[in-house]
């Protein structure tokens, strides 16, 4: 209950904070307008009752007995007047300030991430999924003020009720019941969204499988279209039927709790008008009730909207405190050291294990559910978590490895799927820090080393490259963002990467705007987006570690051959110039076998190791595949 507190208080401060980060001046001047109008607007009420006693109460009317609440109901009307002229394109402009501060917010704490768990993980792929959905609710800092404003209208209210009779308190407190109903119903709303979010994601994949270009193919060679389109029905039906059931069985809650104030406040009426006939009350007290009765029900529902909405971004906000907690927790703030300038020793990997943070996936109807596929069933070392921190997989991914790759080599990474290759490749890139071991450049932690500096002495092409839809220029330069107008360097990496045919067919060459989307955009190929991609990768030219996890995948033999040749001069001058170790990743053993060094990768450790020679004439796993790939080819 406490920590729950806590966390609640920690979210209102969040979202106080942020309307005042984004807008101070704006911020002030809404609170100010909201209250003034939230007291002002019952203080009329009150006025009307003050002239209708003086009226009822002297014959012939006494001017000066009639002047006070003539005088607060006209203070009461021009200041309501003047605020609300500029509270709705205050609030507006507010909001929107709001808004825009969240989003870069969001982008910053997002990308200053070092590590990719978030994602990779579907927990936190539903959570940041909310939040972009939400940043409109993160926005309505006027809601938040209105809410405020309402209670102390409440409290004005109730003031002016006890002044007449205490008893007429209950009108209010049934007012209050019933509006609590809805809240609820609405609260109902939000967690039914909430852990529904992985559906409505599912639902928006398979849309997007349905009508966009690169899926459309696959989808119509093999009948898919019918069968997304009723899996999608299944999912919306889903989600909404549990809705609607929730919004039933509340709306029929609520109508009953309304009407029953209805009652109650007839009899209040009732009642209040005896106690005028008895002399007990003046009609100006049962003129306050006749207007503060329906005021109570429109404040009340109004309130309860309110609410609503302050829940929903109080439950927003909540992810976005969240979204704080898991980046500081990750920031690896710790890591300062510089990498060196050379490599003289080499990168260990000291008794490495690794695993993936562990989320099973819901059940989804329409039958794409499936069992997780573990590549191993041993446990993984436990430790108290931080804050916002992913625990990892009870699957190891990589289990107690040791390796040394020496200063100044080439080291191919082989092994069948799964086997635990491209995580050594995150690990190296400190894409994620190992769950136990360490790993260590030259005799220091990389957990020791700032991630930023450290990335900055790494070149990599990827497998799943980006397709980076700027001006040709810019996709490849920004593998180096320190020269990323050097149209030479760009030009260098360009024929490095064996990219020149694809500058070559563009209409503008570096200056062509790539992407259909954009106007005068030009679309290529999965071959010549990769050939992009490895331009980029020889954009640094003095890594510390060059990482090729399958990076010619797209690309024909002849190609892929080119480029590896381009990438074993590339490592040869790197490891005279830095000693920098280069990795590749590949399932073809004619580009392994040029690697100085080839390490087998087996059910998440390290089964053989060794040259091409060594591990031919040893007659492991290595010589079983290399033999089974040749007798493919002869």
């Amino acid at each position: 209950m406490i920590e729950q507190l806590r966390r609640a208080f920690s979210t209102i401060r969040l979202w106080i904070t942020t309307a005042f980060k984004a807008s101070p001046g704006l911020a002030v001047l809404m609170c100010i307008s909201v209250v003034l109008s939230s007291v002002l607007s019952p203080l009329q009420v009150y006025a009307i009752k003050l002239v209708v006693d003086a009226l009822s109460g002297h014959t012939p009317i006494d001017p000066s007995a009639v002047l006070p609440g003539v005088v607060l109901l006209g203070v009461c009307l021009l200041v309501t007047a003047v605020s609300g002229s500029f509270a709705g394109p205050t609030g507006d402009t507010l909001d929107e300030k709001v808004y825009w501060y969240v989003h870069d917010d969001l982008l910053k704490l997002t990308a200053g991430i070092p590590s990719i768990g978030h994602h990779e993980d579907r927990r936190l792929a539903d959570r940041l999924a909310l939040i972009e959905q939400d940043r409109h609710q993160l926005a309505g800092v006027y809601r938040m003020l209105s809410v405020v404003g309402g209670v102390t209208g409440t409290i004005t209210v109730v003031a002016m009720l006890w002044s007449v009779s205490p008893t007429l308190i209950l009108l209010l407190l049934l007012a209050t019941a019933v509006a609590g109903i809805q809240a609820r119903g609405w609260q109902q709303q939000r967690k039914l969204i909430r852990t529904h979010e992985h559906l409505r994601r599912l639902g928006t994949k398979i849309t997007d499988s349905l009508t966009e270009a690169p899926t459309g193919v696959e989808v119509r060679c093999f009948g898919l279209g019918h069968t997304l389109v009723k899996v999608a029905a299944d999912i919306i039906s889903l989600r909404h039927n549990r809705y609607a059931r929730i919004t039933t069985r509340f709306a029929r809650r609520v109508s009953v709790g309304w009407v029953v104030y209805g009652i109650g406040y007839a009899v209040a009426v009732f009642w209040l008008l005896g106690q005028v006939r008895a002399g007990a009350a003046s009609i100006g007290d049962l003129t306050l009730l006749l207007l503060v009765g329906p005021q109570i029900n429109t404040t009340a529902q109004g309130m309860t909207n309110n609410i609503r909405m302050v829940v929903g971004a109080l439950d927003s906000f909540g992810r976005y405190q969240w979204l704080h907690d898991y980046a500081d927790a990750n920031t690896w703030q710790q890591s300062t050291a510089r990498p060196p300038a050379v490599l003289t020793d080499g990168i260990r990997f000291d008794r490495v294990s690794f695993g993936y943070p562990s989320a099973q996936p819901d059940g989804v109807p329409g039958g794409l559910d499936r069992p997780a596929d573990a590549s191993s069933e041993r446990a993984a070392p436990t430790s108290p978590a931080r804050t916002g921190e992913l625990q990892p997989s009870t699957a190891l991914a990589l289990d107690d490895v040791d390796l040394f790759l020496p200063a100044g080599t080439t080291v191919a990474f082989v092994g069948e799927n799964g086997a635990g290759k491209s995580t050594l490749v995150k690990l190296l890139a400190r894409l994620y820090d190992p769950t136990a071991g360490s790993v260590r450049i030259d005799g220091v932690p990389l957990a020791d080393i700032d991630p930023a500096a450290w990335r900055d002495r790494i070149s990599a092409g990827f497998q799943d490259f980006a397709r980076l839809e700027f001006l040709a220029a810019d996709s490849v330069g920004v593998g180096d963002l320190e020269v990323r107008d050097d149209r030479g360097l760009i030009g260098s990496a360009v024929a490095a990467g064996q990219a020149d045919p694809v500058i070559g067919s563009l209409t503008d060459g570096l200056d062509t705007q790539l992407g259909r989307r954009f106007t005068g955009g030009v679309g290529l190929s999965g071959g010549q987006w990769q050939r992009l991609a490895l331009a980029r990768a020889f954009m640094r030219r003095r890594p510390l570690l060059m990482l090729l996890d399958e990076p010619t995948a797209a690309l024909d033999p002849e190609a892929e051959q080119a480029i590896y040749q381009q990438y074993g001069e590339t490592a040869r001058r790197l490891a005279a110039e830095t000693g920098a170790v280069t990795v590749l990743v590949s399932h073809r053993f004619s580009t392994v076998r040029m690697a100085d060094l080839i390490v087998v990768v087996a059910d998440g450790g390290i089964a053989e190791i060794g040259s091409h020679a060594e591990l031919m004439l040893a007659g492991g796993r290595y010589a079983e595949l290399f033999e089974l790939q040749a007798h493919a080819y002869r």
